[in-house]
């Protein structure tokens, strides 16, 4: 986690003056007995840093007009207290100050205690973001974190999760972890997951087990290993029927559901590698990403232009619509795991230009309605911590696919910022 900070002590002999090897060395009791070693003090300790970003966007649609533009100030500030007996807390604290809307909004991104019990099992409690997945963007096996990976640069720190994760060491090749999720939303049902991580060679993976009370459970499995230059990462999760709702029409009238198939997989896979390019090696790496959702659409409902009796809360506010306002409006939108298939590529290119600037450029695709994004920028961070960006991202396909049903085509975003 980059939001965690790292405290190093270190002690380094220093002698004032002069001593001879007679006078060393005269003190029988200094060769024949040694020197007991002294016990290191634990100190309490209380840092602060923190970032603050200015962001300035505007959004184009297909029609030509640009949309509304968007400025607003993005704060984070992190605190972290080491405490004795290998104690500690941890906040940070997120807050938003919209220019046009002269408002601001806070919010705790994450909140938490970490203690062990004699060393032997680590536990953190409280709202935190978990390391739960090997691929860069899709994570299947992650239904722990509240947000999953975006694919165009986040402003700002995901939102931790609320509940206690514990993790049981066994040497260096095996790791042993359980996180009882103790705010699972709106139905308020408790969720918890185990994984059981190991090493064999150069080749890490682990199986995991998540449920919650009244969902199916999600049995997975991931990887990460190497062959040659290239390294591979990979997830594979299954469920005994499916826990992701879904719009289905009867009767001319649309319906939340979820699928009750036998065993649906979801599976991601990413092949990276690093290039030399002149003196410095990995200066360019590429990723490549894939993502298979079984039960995903694999025709674009936005392009669904009848309209349908709606249910459910979603009814008293809006009666009928199209299926796109269906899912909208209940929330069964969520981006970049619509579809049934997906494809992604990832470049990075550091030192370009000058050394502290850095080109990346990010392509995605909804292989079932042919609709992407392209995302392509530069971003600068110096020695004094401050750091300025450009992005551009474009969303390409035909129209009412998943990434061009708002009609927005060409999002620009401009950021300049401070780390303390």
């Amino acid at each position: 986690m980059k939001t965690l900070l790292v405290l190093a002590l270190a002690a380094s002999p220093a002698f004032a003056g002069d001593v001879s090897e007679a006078e060393l060395f005269s003190d029988a009791e200094m060769i024949t007995a040694p020197a007991a070693a002294a016990p290191v003090e634990e100190k309490k300790t209380l840092g602060f840093s923190g970032e603050l970003t200015a962001v300035a966007e505007d959004l184009f649609y297909s029609t030509g007009s640009s949309g509304a533009f968007n400025s607003y100030m993005k704060a984070n500030l992190l605190m972290d207290a080491r405490l004795k007996g290998g104690v500690k807390a941890f906040a940070n604290l997120e807050a938003t100050y919209t220019r046009g809307a002269s408002e601001t909004e806070s919010s705790l991104r994450e909140l938490f205690l970490d203690f062990n019990l004699d060393r032997k099992v680590y536990f953190r409690a409280g709202k935190q973001v978990l390391q739960w997945g090997r691929c860069n963007l899709w994570n299947p096996t992650d239904l722990i974190n509240v947000e999953k990976n975006p694919f165009i640069r986040r402003i700002g720190y995901r939102e931790g999760a609320y509940g206690l994760k514990a993790h049981m060491p066994f040497g260096a090749a095996y790791n042993l972890y359980a996180f009882a999720d103790l705010d699972a939303g709106d139905d308020r049902d408790p969720a918890g997951a185990l994984k059981f991580e190991f090493l064999t060679g150069a080749t890490e993976m682990a199986f995991s087990g998540w449920a919650r009370r009244h969902r199916r459970p999600v049995f997975g499995y991931d990887i990460s290993s190497r062959a040659g230059d290239i390294d591979i990462a990979g997830e594979l999760a299954v469920s005994r029927r499916d826990n992701t709702v879904y719009a289905r029409e009867q009767g001319g009238s649309l319906y939340a559901y979820r699928e009750n198939k036998d065993w649906t997989p979801r599976a991601a896979l990413t092949l990276s590698r690093g290039f030399r390019v002149g003196d410095f090696n990995d200066r360019l790496t590429v990723a490549a990403e894939t993502f298979y959702n079984a039960n995903g659409y694999t025709k674009s409902p936005f392009r669904d232009g009848r309209l349908y009796t709606f249910t459910g809360p979603l009814a008293a506010l809006l009666p009928a619509g199209t299926r796109g306002q269906f899912i909208v409006g209940n929330g069964l939108y969520e981006a970049n795991y619509m579809a049934r298939h997906y494809a992604a590529l990832f470049t990075t290119f550091t030192r370009f230009i000058v050394t502290d600037m850095t080109l990346s450029a990010n392509y995605i695709r909804n292989l079932n309605d042919e609709s992407g994004a392209l995302s392509a920028g530069v971003n600068y961070r110096n020695l004094q911590d401050f750091s300025a960006g450009f992005l551009a991202t474009a969303f390409t396909g035909p129209a009412k696919g998943e990434y061009t049903w708002s009609g927005a085509r060409l999002l620009l975003q401009l950021t300049a910022g401070v780390s303390f």
